[in-house]
């Protein structure tokens, strides 16, 4: 073809058809501008189509994101409900003064007994580390993540000083083998007889004036709190989550 359009101008020029080869010449710089446009044109078609898929591929990712989020958080407060109830049976127990010190100790390690909450931040991630935000054309649902992303970390570092505050708090005795970790079945297990029958016994949980009775008593109290603190975190994190995960499940579910 190219080869073509050279002989024909070629032929007007050795024809010494001047005028006419330059209208030749003007249509074919068009025709060549014309195909730019047209590749251009189609090129940016097939970007702005690909972007659209990766657009509502997003919304899916982060909706099954905000599922395993919700889903975490269900079995989390089940646990936070578990501790509550466990740490309150332990409050009525401790003063009828029946229960062995195994039992009372075993029970307060699962009042105490707590697992983060970490949610699922891979889309989201994916999104702002790759620069891909701009590919989030629904603006109210950009400014609603933006929003719910900022206060989750919020609530996250609240909770992760709920649970460090009741660590240290569990553990602050002054002496352990007093008040009798090593009773808990997993400690027992790791030491074995010999050693257990050479540390000291101490009847505390028979003395409501002993000091660590009351500390005792006073930690159940805290571990209650703590856990209804928990629930509460949990189900702000829930509210602030909803408005995005209703407009996500339209977006994805209509693609």
């Amino acid at each position: 073809m190219i080869k073509f359009f050279r002989h024909i101008r070629q032929s007007m020029i050795n024809q010494n058809r001047t005028k006419k080869y330059l209208l030749y010449a003007i249509g074919e710089i068009i025709l060549v501008v014309i195909g730019i446009l047209i590749a251009l044109q189609i090129n940016n078609w097939n970007e702005s189509r690909k972007n659209s898929i990766t657009e509502d591929e997003y919304y899916c990712r982060l909706l099954e994101d905000f599922e395993l989020d919700r889903q975490n958080i269900k079995r989390l407060s089940e646990e936070s409900d578990y501790k509550i109830r466990t740490s309150k049976a332990l409050l009525l127990e401790l003063p009828k003064k029946e229960k062995s010190k195994e039992y009372l100790i075993d029970n307060y390690i699962q009042g105490l007994r707590t697992n983060a909450f970490v949610p699922s931040k891979v889309t989201i991630l994916d999104i702002t580390s790759s620069g891909k935000l701009n590919l989030i054309k629904n603006e109210s649902l950009k400014k609603t993540l933006i929003r719910y992303y900022a206060e989750l970390d919020n609530l996250i570092y609240q909770l992760d000083l709920n649970r460090n505050h009741s660590i240290e708090r569990a553990f602050a005795y002054e002496d352990d083998n007093q008040v009798g970790f090593q009773y808990a079945d997993y400690a027992k297990a790791s030491l074995g007889d010999e050693i257990m029958a050479t540390l000291p016994i101490d009847n505390w949980h028979l003395d409501e004036n002993s000091k660590v009775y009351k500390q005792f008593q006073n930690d159940l109290v805290f571990f209650v709190l703590m856990s209804n603190r928990e629930k509460q975190h949990f189900q702000k994190i829930l509210n602030e989550m909803q408005p995005v995960y209703e407009q996500l499940q339209k977006l994805c579910h209509h693609n």
